[in-house]
């Protein structure tokens, strides 16, 4: 069963189409890389998966009980709590300082970072991070992540990739960064004039796929194109050439 379906979704902003007519799912355990040019639709669409954007037609469809987590590209952190009430909410300090992967979360994203600071006083990288470690130390069946790398260094990345590979909920991404898409994805979604082109794979499995659908189209056309040739040539040849030719 997926956790999460698309049905016959369209979505524009103004007179453009973002997303034309798309269905699709993802199911437990999908690891799910998004790409596309910018302005394609990516973010549109991972806002429709997740539920935080409503499509203009078409039926979006959760598992009862789903918990998803939304990395968007902006953030909402409240600039009057501290760093700790954002990222860590209520729980008492016993609770999160004896468990392994919160502790884990804090050293690799916040380890700079006082967590008795006032949020607003954050930079905007600080904030990303904030943001990130509060999604990360949560239980989730889906993350669905927007440029989870902004803001992070080349160890931070390589520990998040880990940490995500590690994780049991299913993960749709949207990244530029290609190494991290081959580091924690499986499949890929392309975004292209309000279509999605599923791909098996991560990153470069999808470059070379995509080349070879690229070089069996051109060589349908190339077929078309001589089967046109051939058929012109043979109605210029005249009436009696056609009596030759067989009836359907």
């Amino acid at each position: 069963m997926n956790l999460v379906n698309l049905e016959s979704v369209s979505l524009a902003y103004g007179p453009k189409p973002l997303l034309r007519d798309v269905s699709l799912g993802v199911a437990a355990g999908d690891r799910i890389g998004v790409v596309g040019r910018n302005g394609s639709g990516k973010t549109s669409l991972i806002s429709v998966l997740a539920g935080a954007v409503a499509p203009d037609a078409g039926r979006v469809t959760h598992a009862r009980g789903l918990r998803v987590g939304l990395l968007a590209q902006r953030d909402d952190l409240d600039p009057g709590a501290t760093v700790r009430e954002v990222v860590l909410g209520d729980r008492p300090e016993y609770e999160w300082a004896s468990d392994a992967r919160i502790r884990d979360v804090l050293a690799n994203l916040l380890g700079d970072v006082d967590l008795a600071a006032a949020a607003g006083e954050l930079s905007g990288g600080e904030r990303r991070r904030a943001a990130l470690a509060r999604l990360l130390v949560a239980d989730h069946d889906l993350l669905v992540l927007d440029e989870p790398t902004n803001h992070l260094d080349i160890e931070a990345i390589t520990w998040l990739a880990g940490h995500l590979a590690a994780r049991r909920s299913a993960l749709v991404v949207v990244t530029h960064d290609r190494w991290f898409l081959d580091a924690v994805t499986t499949r890929t979604w392309e975004v292209v004039d309000g279509r999605v082109e599923r791909y098996e794979g991560g990153y470069a499995a999808y470059v070379l796929a995509k080349a070879e659908r690229a070089r069996l189209a051109q060589a349908a056309e190339e077929r078309r194109q001589n089967l046109l040739r051939k058929e012109i040539a043979w109605l210029r040849r005249g009436p009696p050439a056609r009596t030759s030719k067989p009836k359907f």
